[in-house]
């Protein structure tokens, strides 16, 4: 989604808004200068430069207080000690005069703007109503994003608000100890990473405020909140009437014990206002002969029950709803507390098995985003050091690389026709005839004519010294003569439509890879670290390029691992134990190849390449498996082999469309086997 405005232009909007939030908090109207000390004055005036230079920083000229924010911050800056204490704060009326203006274009600019992040652009719209309005929640992912941006000076960072979930957000970057801040400073430098984590952090407080919410049932505090609500909505009377029914009942709740506020001192209380009333009514009956009627409702109207009734029932509501909001809040707080502390130790897991993945994958990988999902992955050290291990085979061996690159459906363009009607425009040339006659010339032309030759030209034929050259003209036709006409040549246009064959460019993507690897006694050895070698050289290239890989491993009976599950860290973990196992066993391909049939049958592996590592000593396959593989092939679906030795079975080996033979004995046999394939490859092309 494309912002309205850019990212630069959205976090200086941001930092002008805040310095403008500092001002107004505190000092809502025009402070008067002669109340303030020196260090506040001087710190006014910060606040008003910096609001100045990053509303300067938008590089938007639209704003209409961008030239009074101007005046007022060159004179400040140039105010001096004598400088009149009146100017000062004359210019600061000025600036308070325009900030409500100032800050009503500054929001409407960062309206416009969301993350370009969908995780992070989500929360923005449509987070927990506890982060804020969207303004908000958009200042919180900027401050997020500030704090995380090690590019920046901290003078330029948008600083957290003072909102209960900014503190909370803060509490993600609060540690002591060095090597987990070491690690978060790591992730920190890789963009992918630092953004991935801004998304998990707002996710983990959303969740955290969404489980703990005391609207849900589960909440231990629901019942004692339902409570407390019905009593604010009871009239005082009703209220104090029945304290001691309401004191079981919200003592009947989970929570409700815990509940601060005293039953018995406002039933006390109650109590008394009514036994005064009483004793105000009989009195006033004894003093009714004796003294003045409006005397009277003066003194009883300081002791109106009504009153001191309703003055209880409000303290009481208050107490409730005070004592409920203290555990609650403090209980929320606790929860949440421990769901960051739970991310945090996860997280720091994940950076560190990242940077073991990134030091292993990354010279064949682009996309470290994959490799911070496979960081979920409960690896031992074993498992990384064999990782390391086929990762130096493959760093240190040039071909090797290469023929991962050249095994799979490369990318091509093909050529296809269509047919389409399409308008075709001539232009016809029409000639009208026209009377003419020998004296009506229509321009001058080369001939032989002596009739029609301009006299110019037969003057040459008179002159002993042009005679011969007018002779020769005369011989050539290249007499400058007299052109005449009895026609005149005119044009038109005739639109008609015709079908044309039209090519079309199509590019036909990588597809999935399937290997099938021998992993019998007879591989024991060399074969078998090749075997590995090109299996995790394609399994990693199928991941950097986003394309499905599967492996299946076959001896006497076949073992199948699907390479691809990478976000759930399962295919690196049976890449692992596949690079662990021993060969031994006999062998037998063409369960392999029947699995990897019943594959392609399916959508998910149709255009599936299959590659074949083995010796190939082996029987040959039935006449059903090399008809089933034929329908394939017909498919352009291709089987390579990668023959090891010199003793394969030819007649399975003819199978295959094309077969990269790998000599244990020959010397500098990689470059060798690269070479070989590349030539095949030019084959296929010029075929």
């Amino acid at each position: 989604m494309a912002n309205a405005i850019s990212e630069k232009s959205r976090h200086y909007s941001l930092l002008a808004l805040g310095e403008l939030e500092k001002i107004k908090q505190k000092y809502p109207t025009v402070p008067r200068i002669k109340s303030l000390g020196e260090e506040q004055i001087s710190w006014l005036n910060e606040r008003i430069r910096s609001f100045h230079e990053s509303s300067e920083d938008i590089n938007y000229k639209g704003f209409s207080f961008l030239r009074e924010s101007k005046n007022v911050r060159n004179a400040i800056a140039h105010s001096t000690a004598d400088f009149p204490a009146e100017e000062i704060e004359a210019n600061w009326q000025k600036f308070f005069n325009f900030s409500d203006k100032a800050k009503a274009e500054l929001q409407k600019n960062v309206e416009k703007s969301y993350s370009t992040r969908k995780e992070i652009r989500k929360f923005e719209k449509f987070g927990s109503s506890k982060f804020g309005n969207e303004l908000e929640r958009k200042r919180l992912t900027q401050a997020l994003a500030d704090k995380m941006d090690l590019s920046l000076a901290d003078n330029e960072k948008l600083d957290f608000s003072e909102t209960q979930s900014s503190i909370e957000i803060q509490k993600f970057f609060g540690t002591e100890n060095s090597l987990k801040e070491s690690l978060f400073d790591f992730a920190k430098k890789h963009t992918e990473l630092n953004q991935q984590i801004q998304s998990e952090i707002l996710e983990t407080l959303q969740n955290a405020y969404d489980e703990t919410e005391i609207t849900n049932p589960e909440n231990p505090f629901y019942y004692e909140n339902l409570f407390v609500s019905s009593i604010q909505r009871q009239s005082d009377e009703d209220l104090l009437k029945n304290l001691a029914v309401h004191k079981n009942n919200l003592y009947s709740t989970k929570t409700g014990k815990n509940n601060s506020a005293n039953f018995d001192f406002y039933q006390k209380q109650y109590d008394e206002i009514l036994k005064q009333a009483q004793n105000d009514k009989t009195q006033a009956l004894n003093y009714k002969a004796k003294i003045n009627l409006r005397s009277l409702l003066n003194k009883t109207k300081k002791l109106d029950p009504k009153h001191e009734q309703e003055i209880i029932a409000r303290n009481l509501k208050s107490d409730l709803q005070k004592s409920l909001t203290e555990r609650y809040t403090a209980w929320q707080l606790e929860k949440i507390d421990k769901k960051r502390r739970e991310y945090l130790e996860e997280l720091y897991k994940k950076i560190a098995q990242f940077k073991k993945l990134e030091d292993v994958l990354s010279p064949f990988i682009k996309k470290f985003g994959r490799l911070w999902d496979l960081s979920m992955g409960n690896f031992n050290d074993y498992g990384f050091e064999i990782l390391k291990d086929f990762a130096d085979i493959l760093e240190n061996d040039e071909s090797l690389k290469e023929l991962a690159d050249l095994i799979g459906r490369q990318e091509a363009e093909t050529e296809r026709y269509e047919k389409e009607l399409r308008e075709k425009v001539e232009l016809k040339t029409e000639y009208h005839p026209k009377p003419a006659y020998r004296g009506q010339i229509s321009g001058l032309r080369l001939s032989g004519e002596i009739s029609s030759t301009l006299p110019t030209e037969l003057a040459m034929s008179q002159n002993n010294a042009t005679k011969l050259y007018f002779a020769q003209k005369f011989a050539e036709n290249k007499l400058l003569s007299y052109a005449y006409t009895n026609r005149q040549k005119s044009y038109r246009t005739e639109t008609t439509t015709e079908e044309v064959e039209v090519a079309k460019k199509e590019t036909e993507q990588k597809g999935p890879v399937i290997i099938c690897v021998d992993t019998s006694g007879s591989m024991h050895g060399t074969p078998e670290r090749v075997a590995k070698t090109i299996t995790f050289a394609l399994a990693k290239k199928c991941l950097d390029e986003d394309r499905k890989c599967f492996l299946i491993s076959f001896s006497t009976g076949i073992e199948v691992q699907d390479l691809s599950d990478f976000e759930k860290s399962n295919g690196l973990t049976e890449l692992i134990d596949f690079l662990r196992m021993s060969f031994n066993g006999g062998t037998d391909a063409s369960p392999a190849l029947e699995k990897s049939l019943e594959l392609m049958q399916t959508n998910e592996w149709k255009n599936a390449d299959v590659l074949v590592v083995s010796d190939m000593i082996m029987g040959e396959f039935s006449e059903t498996m090399k008809n089933d593989i034929k329908t394939e092939q017909k498919k352009e679906t291709k089987f390579y082999s990668l023959v090891i030795g010199d003793s394969g079975n030819q007649n399975v080996i003819q199978t295959f469309d094309e077969n990269w033979s790998y000599n244990i004995d020959a010397r500098d046999l990689m470059h060798h086997l690269v070479r070989q394939m590349h030539k095949i490859g030019e084959e296929n092309e010029d075929n």
